[in-house]
């Protein structure tokens, strides 16, 4: 099922969200992540001021920094000076981690391998913000405005906090309440008319209580050219953002409790995003499905370079009754501080969008074709979708005091989500002989909405964990750190689906397999944990050994088939490594080596049964094509990451960072049920072969063993140097040229290894002027400096027996902004 509401947004949900609180503390013991310097100077700043105020819950990233497992901490200062303010910009800076628009985020190779607006698979990585979990990896870039900074940790998770995370995991901060009456505001311009602006402001409301106020405003127009012909309103299709986030936020303390909630609300109403098409099926079959070939005979304009679309409807998407919750707590006992993070969300999303990608919505039917003579065929075809989803999650953690050799966390966690999602394919045009259809399951009778296709789904996740870690200091130097977690997981659907055949004018009539329902049910437990023996020569060095152990529990393909084919078991990760960081004056020096045994990819394919052969056929015969959700039984990535950051001056970062990966399936040949062997279907190869055709003969390339393939969406080389460097001129104030240069190799976006995306190297660049008493900067940035054409995924589709290459979602193109921000 398509959860498109909150994924096409394009990482604009919480893009006016979070900051900065407890980096400021962790800073103070460990400058190297890049925060500000402690000198006399720079403690005048009233940014930095207001960061030291709000230090919220700061042990468990104080944990983080000190912990025997590779992680990355980058500020809002940082992604400010050196131009990295989106999701994309973001990943491309660290190591191990890889994103596309499609799939989302991936952690040395470990990703999801459905796309993310398919309903029922959870994402590998866990993204956070102020711990409570966030479902959208794009929304990891926030505003600045509200908060910014982002905490990376690559390797299996969940021992200190939060839920059971794979592959990885991501917390954003936001900005706290403050002591003191502090403000921001901020002004942007960009490509195309694109502006935003934004204020936020925070101060006492009594000596123990605190608040923050803040809202931002975003309006981008679409950067793509449409070819169809027609009004304005068409020429401007593309993906486009209109939104609005409002926050407030209270903090109290009294005595030995602090509490902090921050309550928000976004709403907008964006517009979709295409693929850019290289070609069409024009030569195809006029019917070659459900409904028409809408692409049939269609002599319309190709796109001949990137940032090109050709659709005849704008489309839309927009959120509406959101609202989030989050409040973080803590209570000193005396022996042991009791932590709490408790969280909720609700939304609704709807929007529609072209499918055809044509601008033709009909032609008439030739002498030829399989219709009356002058029959009007509609094409014009879209996806829709309406989704009323919430989600919670409750956690409760005991951490011991610091200053002894032994510390410890015991915690419980609670997740629940409940999403009721509905989606469908409309002919719009179509005669109204297509309102009638069936009818059954949770989908009602009739179809008044001319779909084609449609789908209903009830998803609900029950997830349980207890967990805890213990850090001992078995000398002054050495160091073990461990923790297990075991979790409890229960997920259920309630999914139905149906098609409607359409033969225009006359006849339309339900389809749908006799079983088109299923209440699929998994309930699973896992056990998941770390262990890691640390030298600590000195205060903030490190060399380890870690083993880890990771767990995610069964996943469903809703929308695609059902049980037992679109339930796939749990999969487990086990990582060992060695690692550390070493620092030497200006220069911090982080590096690991490991390998990695991924157990069980859960990943879709294509499949079928081979029937026994039937007289007078003496050759088995191939049964229907179906989706299968199954499990790659074995895969091997191993590889290392390395990140040197150099601070020249107070006022200047350098990181380079470089990656190297080879991810290989060991073992990966699902069985053909009916047959002793295996494989999964190759859609580029004939399924029979043979010079008699009614007794041919299943082609051996038909199934393939993909053994020894690469696993998809995952560069063996990536490297990045990013940052900037500070000059100090006097009296005028500060000036701070920056930016970055990230490269990737290309990867398969298929376990076929069948297509292939090159490599990209991409640069931007921006410069900030900062007045000397730091309350003003004026930022311009260029991102893709030389416009560099790249794309994520390319898509191979078989239509009607016709296999097409098109080409998929280009990456960003140059875009460039100017940015003022004035602090109060």
């Amino acid at each position: 099922m398509r959860s498109k509401g909150f994924l096409r947004a394009g990482g604009a949900y919480f893009a006016m969200m979070l900051a900065a609180s407890p980096l400021a503390g962790m800073a103070q013991e460990a400058p190297e992540t890049g925060d500000r310097a402690e000198d006399a100077e720079t403690a005048q700043r009233k940014d930095v001021v207001e960061e030291r105020a709000i230090v919220v819950s700061g042990s468990r990233f104080q944990k983080l920094l000190e912990s025997s497992q590779s992680k990355a901490v980058i500020t809002a200062e940082q992604r400010n000076l050196a131009g990295v303010g989106t999701a994309r910009q973001l990943l491309d800076i660290q190591p191990g981690f890889n994103f596309t628009e499609d799939f989302g985020i991936n952690v040395r190779g470990v990703g999801r391998q459905t796309a993310q607006t398919l309903l029922g698979q959870e994402n590998t990585v866990i993204q956070y913000v102020d711990g409570f979990i966030n479902l959208v990896p794009s929304n990891i870039a926030e505003s600045t405005l509200f908060g910014g900074n982002v905490q990376f940790t690559r390797g299996p998770a969940g021992t200190t906090y939060g839920r059971n995370a794979l592959a990885g995991a991501i917390n954003v901060q936001s900005r706290a309440p403050t002591p003191e009456f502090v403000g921001q505001a901020q002004v942007g311009i960009g490509r195309e008319g694109a502006y935003n602006y934004g204020m936020n402001i925070s101060g006492p409301i009594t000596d123990n209580l605190g608040f923050r106020l803040g809202a931002q405003r975003y309006i981008t127009p679409s950067i793509m050219k449409n070819l169809a012909p027609g009004s304005l309103g068409l020429q401007d299709a593309g993906f486009a953002v209109k939104n609005l986030y409002v926050e407030l936020q209270l903090e109290w303390r009294i005595g030995g409790f602090h509490i902090r909630n921050r309550s928000t609300t976004f709403r907008y109403s964006n517009q979709p995003g295409y693929p850019t098409m290289t070609s069409y099926n024009s030569a195809g079959p006029v019917f070659g499905g459900l409904s028409p070939n809408p692409q049939y005979g269609y002599t319309g304009p190709t796109a001949t370079e990137p940032y090109q679309i050709n659709v005849d409807t704008v489309g839309y998407d927009r959120l509406r009754d959101n609202f989030q919750t989050i409040t973080n707590a803590d209570l000193d006992l005396g022996f042991a501080t009791l932590y709490y993070v408790g969280g909720y969300q609700t939304y609704v999303s709807t929007g529609t969008a072209d499918r055809d990608l044509t601008s033709r919505s009909s032609y008439a039917a030739a002498p030829t074709d399989p219709f009356a003579p002058g029959t009007i065929v509609p094409t014009q075809y879209t996806s829709n979708y309406e989704n009323d989803n919430h989600f919670w999650s409750q956690e409760a953690r005991l951490e011991s005091k610091p200053g002894s050799r032994l510390s410890w966390i015991l915690g419980a966690y609670y997740f629940n989500q409940h999403f009721n999602e509905h989606y469908w394919e409309a002919i719009p045009g179509a005669d109204d002989v297509l309102v009638e259809g069936g009818g059954g399951g949770i989908i009602p009778g009739g179809n008044p909405l001319k779909a084609e296709f449609e789908q209903r789904n009830i998803y609900d996740i029950r997830s349980t964990a207890l967990f805890g870690n213990v850090t001992y200091d078995i000398t002054d130097t050495i160091r073990f750190d461990g923790g297990l977690r075991h979790t409890w997981d229960e997920k259920e659907a309630l999914t139905d689906f149906r098609y409607i055949y359409y033969y225009p004018p006359f006849y339309a009539s339900d389809v749908s397999p006799a079983v088109h329902s299923a209440n699929p049910f998994r309930r699973d437990r896992g056990l998941s944990g770390r262990a890691a023996l640390a030298w600590r020569p000195s205060s903030g060095d490190q060399l380890y050994l870690s083993y880890s152990r990771g767990y995610q529990s069964s996943a469903f393909t809703l929308g695609q088939g059902l049980p037992p084919y679109n339930i796939s078991d749990s999969q487990h990760l086990d990582v060992y490594e060695i690692g550390g960081n070493y620092t030497a004056g200006g220069l911090r020096f982080d590096g690991s080596i490991f390998y990695q045994k991924f157990h069980d990819m859960q990943i879709p394919i294509s499949s079928a049964n081979i029937l026994p052969p039937v007289p007078p056929r003496t050759e088995p015969s191939l049964g229907p094509v179906f989706s299968t959700f199954t499990n790659a039984r074995l895969a091997e990535i191993y590889g290392a990451e390395m990140q040197v950051t150099w601070r020249p001056n107070v006022h200047s970062n350098i990181v380079a960072t470089y990656t190297y990966l080879h991810p290989t399936f060991k073992s990966f040949c699902p069985p053909v049920v009916g047959s002793t062997s295996c494989g999964v279907i190759d859609i580029t190869q004939p399924p029979t072969v043979g010079d008699d055709p009614d007794n041919q003969t299943i082609n051996p390339l038909y199934f393939r063993d993909l053994s020894g393939n690469e696993v998809p969406r995952t560069p063996r080389h990536k490297a990045s140097l990013y940052g900037y460097y500070g000059f100090d001129l006097g009296s005028t104030g500060y000036l701070y040229p920056g930016g970055s240069v990230t490269y990737q190799s290309g990867y398969y976006t298929d376990a076929f290894n069948r297509n292939r995306v090159g490599g990209r190297t991409v640069v931007g660049l921006t410069l900030t002027y900062r007045t000397r008493d730091e309350r003003l900067d004026i930022t311009g940035t260029v991102s893709n400096l030389f416009r560099k054409i790249y794309s994520d995924n390319s898509i191979i589709q078989n239509v009607g027996g016709t296999v097409q290459r098109l080409s998929g979602y280009y990456g960003p193109d140059r875009y460039w902004t100017v940015t003022g921000r004035y602090r109060f």
